[in-house]
């Protein structure tokens, strides 16, 4: 660490969290009696004197262990020493750091904890690190057990064996460069270097589609490996460091999709791992299409205020299984600026906590499933003939979407939507197997929608703002089913993180070899008349005007 210029040491420290911004806070007093405040929304936990770094949280184990293991408390205890110059905070940081270095319980990579995790390892040494680079030279760490520690650290993170190819393999990669600055063995520091350059370069090609959409299925982690590629690239340039020209380029190209796949109210959609988060974007009317993300993003803009346009999602297809909900031919629908139907979001990383399965479920999902099984994510090589977004056409009076669903045992699927702007659309489902299979065609509608059925397979969903629109399946031989909030079962999502909310559902049900739905949903006065059907086409009237839709083939 001597080696290195006060400005580029300035720059670094900065490029690691120290700015005019840092802030006293209240965790940092709770920390100086052993209440440690992990991160986010977890509440402090009460340790003993001596820290127990195998402790299992009582409802989210995992994550709990992850966080504990970052020490992202180091960093807020240094923090309030930076704003008050007050030095219990650093002496129960030191206190902190040497339990954690010196404890049986993290002492080797293979342990019973979390202290070894490309995303615990990366984090806690930039925290260790922004200790040791801030505090007066009587609370440092001792410099050979500091080197000691961040060799180490540095080791784990460029072990092939440690690496995951997703965002986890990004925080790695930025976390051992970043960590090289500091390492007195020029030699070692350089070859951390060109393993993490090469990594994230291979990285970029990996998580990237063409379309330079990240592939891990989730608007979120669109948003963070685009945040970690930018750091990185960021860290690169203040290294002098080459890197790649095109995953440069990817990089840059892929902040412009957040603007089309972002919702008219300027929030992310809840597709896949994502929280509820509103961004502070000029949205773009742009559709998004990318058949290797599965995705396409249908806007239709409200030019006299934006906030009320019309926005549809369909998700069907993957390369990658990483964060990854089993929503396949899934849409969501924004009406005029209101929720219809709204996805699940993310609710825990915890496959134990018995929702978790249900929010990754096709039945959470506005999509068509067997009632009776769920299937099986595979290859995304061998599977990605058998679930695909086949394709979008698009023309001056509708937008016509198809997918395919072949991963159910005997059970071959096909939808195709109809899709008219601001206006509605028209779902074809398709289902054919062996022997009789109980369909459903769900709705997973947004809990302010009010829902009243009509008729038969008719029911009226009236929104907050009072427009009501008619959800209709007419086809033979259906029956329905409403899941109302009260239901213990099904009709679930959630906005953050272990919380779930509550809202309901609408599905429509076939048991026979072949099933076949025509499902419509459109506002009030729109007028969808003489719907009928052959093998390979539909034809209807939608306001006076006659359409043939030709579907996709079998």
């Amino acid at each position: 660490m001597n080696n290195l210029s006060k400005e580029k040491l300035k720059r670094l420290k900065r490029y690691n969290g120290l700015s005019d911004k840092i802030q006293h806070v209240k965790s940092s007093d709770l920390a100086l009696n052993n209440e440690l405040k992990v991160f986010g929304k977890f509440d402090p936990v009460q340790f003993d004197e001596e820290i127990d770094w195998n402790y299992k949280h009582s409802h989210s184990v995992a994550t709990f262990q992850i966080y504990l293991h970052c020490l992202h408390f180091i960093r807020t205890l240094t923090n309030s020493y930076l704003i008050t110059e007050d030095a219990k905070y650093l002496k129960k940081a030191k206190d902190l750091i040497m339990q954690w270095i010196e404890s049986p319980q993290t002492e080797k990579y293979k342990s019973p904890n979390s202290a070894w995790r490309d995303h615990s390892t990366a984090s806690r040494m930039k925290n260790l690190l922004h200790y040791q680079l801030n505090v007066p030279a009587k609370y440092k760490i001792e410099e050979e057990a500091f080197q000691n520690t961040l060799i180490k650290h540095s080791k784990f993170l460029s072990m092939k064996e440690h690496y995951s190819e997703n965002n986890h393999g990004m925080m790695s990669d930025e976390g051992l460069l970043f960590l090289s600055n500091f390492i007195d063995d020029e030699e070692r520091a350089k070859f951390y270097q060109e393993i993490s350059v090469l990594r994230m370069e291979r990285i970029i090609y990996k998580l990237f589609s063409s379309q330079s959409y990240n592939l891990e299925n989730s608007p979120e982690y669109h948003r963070l490996t685009q945040n970690l590629s930018s750091r990185f690239i960021r860290l690169a340039d203040m290294m002098e460091i080459e890197f790649d020209e095109r995953c440069r380029n990817i990089i840059r190209k892929s902040f412009l999709n957040n603007n089309k796949v972002i919702k008219p109210d300027l929030s992310y959609p809840l597709i896949g791992d994502t929280g509820y988060f509103k961004s502070k974007l000029d949205k773009s009317f742009e559709n998004f299409i990318d058949y290797q993300a599965g995705l396409v993003v249908l806007n239709s803009r409200n030019d006299e205020n934006e906030a009320a346009s019309s926005w549809f999602s369909f998700k069907s297809g993957y390369l990658s299984k990483s964060h990854k909900h089993r929503d396949d031919l899934s849409i969501n629908y924004v009406h005029k600026g209101e929720d219809i139907l709204i996805d699940t979001g993310k609710y825990t990383y915890d496959r134990r906590k018995p929702f978790k399965s249900y929010v990754m479920s096709p039945v959470a999902h506005s999509t068509i499933h067997n009632i009776d099984s769920d299937y099986t994510l595979g290859n995304a090589v061998d599977d990605v003939d058998l679930l695909k977004t086949t394709f979008v056409y698009e023309n001056d009076a509708y937008t016509h979407l198809a997918g395919i669903n072949h991963l159910y045992e005997d059970i071959n699927i096909y939808r195709d939507i109809i899709y008219f702007e601001n206006r509605g659309f028209i779902l074809v489902d398709r289902c054919y197997s062996d022997s009789a299979r109980f369909m459903g065609q769900n709705f997973n509608l947004s809990p302010d929608i009010v829902a009243n059925k009509k008729e038969r397979n008719h029911y009226e969903l009236l929104t907050p703002e009072k427009k009501l629109l008619h959800l209709k399946e007419h086809t033979p031989r259906t029956l329905n089913k409403y899941f109302g909030h009260e239901n213990r079962v099904r009709g679930f999502y959630s906005e953050n993180f272990n919380e779930l909310k509550e809202t309901h559902q609408i599905e429509f049900r076939k048991n026979s070899l072949e099933s076949f739905f025509i499902t419509t949903l459109f506002e009030e006065g729109t007028d969808i008349e003489n719907i009928s059907k052959d093998k390979g086409s539909i034809t209807f009237s939608l306001s006076g005007i006659e359409h043939k839709i030709h579907l996709q083939s079998l």
